[in-house]
């Protein structure tokens, strides 16, 4: 009879727990504590005023001080890729504050840590968020100059790899697709060839930014098709004129 009631109890267990349910209907309500780093750099970010539409000039894809506290946030949890700042912006609750639970892609993520727009206001913001952590003992210098590393690297376009220095900027197509195969497999192995001057985490920021980078081609490919005609059109076209003039004649 005991076992019984036990497995009655773990069967009105089972009907209530389904994770069958994809879906879970959660109501945030979130208030961060007054002294959390999340609080500082909501009002450091609000005070750049970076918001302001005059500013740049021109609309945005993001809310740029959205953006800017998430990827400040991020650098304090020692996150500096813009794949893992993704995933912290959508895990975090405190990030999920920080951008009012609008998530960015890492791809919105790496367009911003490159735009020449953000950058002094960014490295501005890094300086008195640094200078704040210091002061309260929360930040591992060490570590914290790795990761600032990881995006000054890969703001340069170019990095040495099997004693090769390549710039990825300058490589067609073909050729940035066969790099970023290459360091696709050294990333998921988390093996890094003899000659290079990587880490794991610039070789997962790297593949990022070379995808910027692809899109980039595509767009001027695109850009191209619409401002030179088709070859084959253009010589109907010169067909169909001297037809038209033979006909005038």
């Amino acid at each position: 009879m005991h076992h019984h009631l036990i497995l009655k109890g773990l069967n009105k267990m089972y009907t209530n727990y389904n994770m069958n349910q994809l879906t879970l209907d959660l109501s945030t309500s979130f208030s961060p504590k007054e002294n959390h780093v999340a609080v500082f750099i909501h009002e450091l970010v609000e005070a750049l005023q970076i918001n302001d539409p005059y500013l740049f000039g021109r609309p945005r894809e993001y809310d740029l001080g959205a953006m800017m506290k998430v990827v400040l946030f991020a650098y304090t949890r020692e996150t500096f890729t813009s794949r893992k700042i993704e995933r912290l912006a959508e895990e975090n609750l405190y990030a999920r504050w920080l951008t009012q639970e609008r998530v960015p892609t890492y791809r919105t993520i790496a367009r911003f840590c490159v735009s020449n727009d953000v950058q002094e206001l960014t490295n501005k913001g890094l300086d008195q968020l640094t200078e704040y952590l210091r002061a309260r003992n929360l930040i591992d210098d060490a570590l914290f100059i790795d990761g600032t590393k990881i995006l000054a690297d890969a703001n340069k376009y170019s990095f040495v790899w099997k004693k090769n220095t390549i710039r990825f900027d300058q490589m067609n197509r073909e050729k940035l697709l066969t790099m970023m195969t290459e360091l696709k497999e050294a990333y998921a192995l988390k093996q890094i060839p003899e000659g290079t001057t990587l880490t794991v985490d610039m070789i997962d920021e790297l593949l990022t930014r070379m995808e910027l980078r692809l899109d980039e081609l595509e767009n001027e490919v695109e850009a191209t098709k619409r401002l030179s005609p088709n070859p084959a059109k253009q010589q109907r076209r010169t067909l169909k004129s001297q037809v038209r003039k033979l006909n005038a004649k």
